[in-house]
């Protein structure tokens, strides 16, 4: 006979109720697993989330703070009295997934286009380390009285030590042996600020050519001088040379407003926008509301619809302040080439600018077959800083993202391509197999057309596209070294790649470290190596 004897209520496991995201129920129990937390209000990220579908009951608006630091949450429904560092506009599904998701769940919300955001994006990747890693432990405490919570994220599998190839490690050894103190001082960097790095060193006067890669691009994968990184930003200058070749063809005027190459581009302050604020980086238009934020890898049809909606802010007129464009922009820029030469974006690129170049081994965007014969071998972007745990992301890593083209962002091809390119543009715009700009024409578009304004990320001077050595104005708006002369032009990739050509030195270097961190620790590490190289090099 079973004994159907009740067990001592102590013994009974003790499971909490799940209630629905965001409902009473869930903000009290919210309220009791952050008790003894306190995020400061004065540093704290302030994320908030506005639902497009609460059920009945449930909170539409909710701010959430997070503490940068430990990861401590607070939650506070309704209203907000400032604006938040981020703001989220998604369904309550998506937001469900937000908190509690892995790493790729939260990287494919930005991927369907039906979530949209406010504020500079940049925040994004370090609140992802804080989600995936929950420091304080509070979401493993929340997901369990969270209604349809999805299960918690599987860590990274250990992948132990890395097999280094030996040709990869001859070559690093021989790079070593020619810029002893670059090779210093990016060891100095490996498992602190970024897991790997691959690294271009060109010097014409003394023939001098290094390339090298050390570490791993992703758990358990060296980075090798083959890897194909992403390039960030660093891949908007591709489209600067894009627009200067149109206008050595007498097909565009970079004054010009967008809409007279773009019709559809009219109306609610459209018609002010010119190519010359969009590669300035001066419209009126803040990097907290660019409109492809919350949909930079959705589908094309999808993002130039919301460039047709958007409205352009009166109040400030263009040229006054920095307003860097991530996605925005160079979208329109590849939306203009198209219409002007009748090819798309990416084949423009390949064909005018990649295959003069030999950029054999550079993809403008990866065909679907091409991911999945790469795509456990891609460089992944690991967020570091800030005192926690280096965390490898899915950003601008999944299919989506790596085979959707993001104009001025997803380009993914190794040091040693891009430093073809600024090598060409150094050689007055002679790429090895065809010339790919008139010398004129590199000129324009590398000397300074954007003075007298400094942003928070120590941005300063600027050319068409391109970033123009600012040393002169003191140590937070140096780009490159210290001892770069003030001729010297080129990029940064998101607190991840850095390109630039010194003319007067004829020397480009090529650098990527896939570990994010913040602003000011990257801008050292890159001064740090540029400086390095220019020593190695007997330049200073």
């Amino acid at each position: 006979m079973n004994d159907t004897r009740t067990l001592p209520h102590h013994s009974l496991p003790t499971v909490p109720t799940a209630h629905p995201l965001f409902s009473p129920e869930w903000l009290r129990a919210a309220a009791d697993a952050t008790a003894g937390q306190s995020p400061h209000d004065g540093t704290a990220l302030r994320l908030g989330l506005c639902l497009t579908d609460p059920p009945p009951g449930v909170a539409g608006r909710l701010l959430v703070l997070v503490d940068q630091t430990t990861g401590a949450l607070a939650f506070r429904a309704g209203e907000w009295d400032e604006r938040p560092t981020l703001t989220l506009t998604l369904t309550h599904d998506d937001a469900r997934l937000l908190l509690f998701g892995d790493a790729e769940q939260r990287v494919r919300l930005f991927e369907h286009g039906g979530l949209v955001l406010e504020g500079v994006f940049l925040f994004l990747f370090f609140l992802d380390r804080l989600l995936q890693q929950d420091p304080s432990g509070v979401l493993a405490r929340l997901r369990r009285c969270t209604a349809g919570a999805p299960p918690a994220a599987r860590p990274w599998p250990d992948a132990g030590p890395l097999a280094i190839p030996e040709d990869e490690a001859a070559a690093a050894r021989a790079a070593a042996e020619i810029l002893p103190r670059t090779m210093d001082a990016l060891r100095a960097e490996l498992g602190r600020t970024t897991p790997g790095a691959q690294l271009h060193v060109g010097h014409a006067p003394s023939g001098t050519e290094v390339s090298a890669a050390l570490g791993s691009c992703r758990p358990g994968v060296p980075f090798t001088r083959a890897s194909r990184p992403i390039w960030y930003c660093c891949a908007k200058t591709l489209g600067a040379v894009a627009v200067g070749r149109l206008w050595e063809r007498g097909l565009l005027d970079p004054m010009a407003p967008v809409s007279r190459y773009l019709p559809w581009y009219d109306g609610d302050g459209r018609e002010r926008v010119t190519l010359h604020q969009l590669l300035t980086h001066t419209s009126s238009v803040p990097m907290g509301l660019d409109p492809l934020h919350g949909a930079m890898a959705a589908p094309v049809a999808l993002r130039r619809e919301l460039l047709r909606r958007m409205t352009v802010p009166t109040g400030t007129p263009p040229g006054t302040r920095i307003t860097y464009g991530p996605w925005w922009a160079w979208f329109l820029i590849a939306e203009v080439v198209r219409a002007l030469d009748g090819r798309d974006y990416e084949r423009y690129l390949t064909e005018e600018i990649l295959a003069p170049c030999g950029m054999d081994a550079t993809r403008v965007v990866l065909t679907p077959r091409e991911y999945h014969a790469e795509a456990d071998r891609l460089p992944l972007i690991h967020i570091t800083g800030g005192g926690l745990p280096s965390q490898p992301t899915h950003w601008y890593a999944t299919e989506a993202a790596c085979t959707r083209p993001i104009p001025g962002l997803n380009v993914r091809g190794p040091m040693s391509d891009l430093a073809l390119f600024f090598t060409a543009l150094a050689d007055g715009g002679r790429g090895r197999h065809g010339r790919i700009l008139l010398p004129q024409t590199v000129t324009a578009l590398t000397t300074r057309h954007r003075v007298g304004l400094v942003d928070a990320f120590g941005n300063a001077d600027w050319g068409l596209g391109f970033r123009v050595e600012s040393r002169h104005l003191g140590d937070a708006c140096t780009a490159f070294s210290r001892h770069a002369s003030l001729r010297t032009f080129g990029h940064y990739g998101l607190w991840t790649s850095a390109v630039f050509a010194d003319p007067d030195a004829g020397l480009v270097v090529a650098l990527h470290l896939n570990g994010k961190t913040w602003q000011e620790e990257h801008q050292r590490r890159m001064i740090t190596i540029g400086d390095a190289v220019y020593q190695d090099l007997r330049l200073t």
